[in-house]
């Protein structure tokens, strides 16, 4: 019989007694489960930990339920455990629902749960799995995914030991990007051995440019586009002879870097490159795809091929030009001999139609013995504006441009500026350098309310408001109910400047999580003091504090500036506000504007 597990674990309640149905720590209606078979939540820990604790109560077998999504495909790798003798399956929120329906109103649910295995037809051959991560990426003018491979219902080695497996067999059959990543790293092994003189990024452009489309969506029936499968499905014989190749120097990757401001990189070594010549702006990093996030008219980037064949070959250019979008290639034809690269420019232009939504095309170089496919995305907006802007000082003023991709009014709106929320706390050092949310120790938790109709949250770390050398990392998630939280983001880089943002944030409580990664010796104990900050502006705000002036009418294709000035800011802190960008049809982008005093 089914027993809905308790486990009275609630991290993020206000004091009163919760309950969870996660099975994340030791069940507190263990007597209830003892004998019958534990129902349990997905989330909050490992399908591990959560059989464990079923199996402590003395449950004869776990049913877990998934709580988004559609109904989990069942095989033996992902849903049959033994640990120690336990068996336990995986359904889906379809399924769930209903057996919780059934247990809510009193009633007795039978289980039996046999050995076997369940394939769905509709999750092999060429179907993008509804797991399987989209696009657009972070940084959206660099096209993620790049390639699909085989990642549903894999028959591989496995241990007989693990706990999402069979136990005692070597071999099951797996699903997930633990798969799908060994396929593509297993080829690339290959292609390396092939051609040791290849880059990484060779490689990479190899299996990119050679990529095949017919794949569908998860419904198995709608085409999937470039931000399901990136340039499509590898095809590892095609990849070994691609003919042109798009490499990539260190230098141009960490030109990359200094326009994404990673630490990785130091600010001299982003000063010599600036002077050689090399762009920072990620659409112009030489990728096999091309894609301009931001296309407010016309825009132009450029890409370098190599030969990497035994013969010179003549390639012309063709395209499939993004919807009510233009797309020029010049030169339109390219002359290569072996090991020789060569250059070309691609313009965009935005023709008509909707804004601020993608479209998808293509570019292929083609010779007599070659097809050098490119992806091209772009989405053309109504405004291209900084994303930032910082400055310095009490009051002061300063100007940005702002390209404009339509003809009618425009309004630059005021928000803030504002003061930071600071939280001056301490966190200690994690021996294990693993981070989780349920951790209590080398984690700590803070909770913010964030109210409704704010236009931007931000928090933030900095190296200055630690107690030294301190590698302090950021962990974000939303609780709307104060109780079932989602990871939102994080960040982690190698030093304690720690930083998420968030546009148009909803309404309810944040858990911002400082994982103390590896800190300085403080008080003779390992950890460190640091601040937090925090900041949101609304959507409806002006302090008093700015002010801002633009153009009350715009052109397509026009750049303008808008004047921001400010006044009356205390000192020994950093204001947050923003300036919107509203085009006839509203809101259409915001300018944060960072002030330290």
């Amino acid at each position: 019989m089914l027993v809905l597990v308790d486990d009275n674990d609630d991290v993020l309640d206000d004091g009163s007694a919760g309950t969870t149905f996660d099975a994340c720590e030791p069940l507190v209606n263990g007597s209830e489960v003892s004998g019958n078979i534990a129902y349990i939540q997905r989330g909050g820990c490992s399908f591990q930990t959560k059989v464990l604790n079923a199996d402590d109560a003395g449950a004869i077998a776990v049913l877990v339920f998934n709580i988004a999504g559609k109904p989990i495909v069942m095989t033996a790798a992902t849903n049959l455990l033994t640990p120690p003798g336990v068996p336990a399956l995986m359904i889906g929120q379809a399924d769930g629902n209903l057996i919780l329906d059934e247990i809510n109103a009193g009633q007795t649910v039978n289980l039996v749960l046999e050995k076997s295995l369940f394939l769905s037809e509709q999750e092999t051959g060429n179907v993008m799995g509804a797991f399987s991560a989209r696009g657009p990426a972070p940084i959206q003018d660099i096209l993620k995914p790049d390639v699909t491979a085989p990642g549903i219902n894999i028959l591989a080695g496995f241990t007989p030991d693990a706990a999402n497996s069979v136990a005692g067999e070597n071999f099951a059959y797996i699903t997930g990007t633990s798969m799908a990543a060994p396929h593509v790293a297993g080829v690339a092994a290959l292609l390396r051995q092939a051609h040791p003189d290849w880059s990484p990024a060779a490689i990479k452009s190899a299996l990119i440019t050679t990529a095949r489309q017919d794949v569908n969506q998860q419904d198995g029936s709608t085409p999937a586009n470039p931000f399901d499968f990136g340039s499509g499905h590898i095809v590892p014989n095609d990849a070994n002879d691609p003919g042109l190749v798009y490499d990539v120097t260190d230098d141009e990757y960490d030109a990359f870097a200094c326009g994404i401001e990673s630490p990785a990189v130091d600010q001299t070594r982003c000063d010599d490159l600036a002077a050689g010549g090399l762009s920072f702006d990620a659409e112009d990093l030489n990728q096999p795809s091309i894609t301009v996030s931001r296309l407010a008219n016309s825009q132009t980037v450029t890409r370098r091929v190599t030969n990497v064949g035994d013969e010179a070959e003549t390639y012309v250019a063709s395209v499939t030009a993004p919807i009510e979008t233009t797309v020029s290639v010049v030169p339109s034809s390219l002359t290569i001999g072996p090991g020789q690269s060569a250059t070309y420019d691609v313009t965009f232009t935005y023709a008509s139609g909707p804004l601020d939504l993608w479209r998808f095309g293509s570019l292929s170089w083609s010779s007599s013995s070659h097809d050098v496919r490119s992806v091209l995305a772009v989405r053309p907006v109504s405004v291209t504006a900084p994303a930032e802007v910082s400055s310095f000082g009490g009051s002061g003023s300063i100007s940005f441009p702002v390209e404009f991709g339509y003809t009618g009014s425009y309004t630059p709106g005021v928000h803030g500026l504002r003061k930071p929320l600071i939280i001056d706390s301490f966190v200690d050092e994690d021996p294990t350098k693993t981070f989780s949310f349920r951790a209590t120790d080398g984690v700590t938790l803070h909770k913010i309310v964030v109210p409704p109709g704010e236009a931007y949250l931000r928090f933030a770390m900095f190296d200055e408001y630690t107690d030294g050398d301190d590698d302090l990392d950021m962990y974000v998630y939303y609780c709307p109910d104060n109780i079932n939280c989602t990871k939102i983001g994080q960040s982690g880089n190698p030093t304690s400047r720690e930083e998420f943002n968030v546009l148009l944030p909803g309404a309810g409580t944040y858990a911002v999580l400082i994982h103390g990664f590896e800190t300085d010796n403080v008080a003779g104990g390992l950890g460190t003091n640091y601040l937090l900050f925090g900041w949101s502006f609304g959507l409806v705000e002006n302090l008093g504090n700015m002010t801002a002036s633009g153009p009350g009418f715009v052109n397509a294709g026009t750049t303008e500036n808008v004047d921001v000035t400010w006044s009356g800011l205390e000192s020994n802190t950093i204001y947050l506000g923003g300036i919107s960008h509203n085009a006839p049809q509203g809101l259409v982008a915001i300018t944060v504007i960072s002030i330290r005093n």
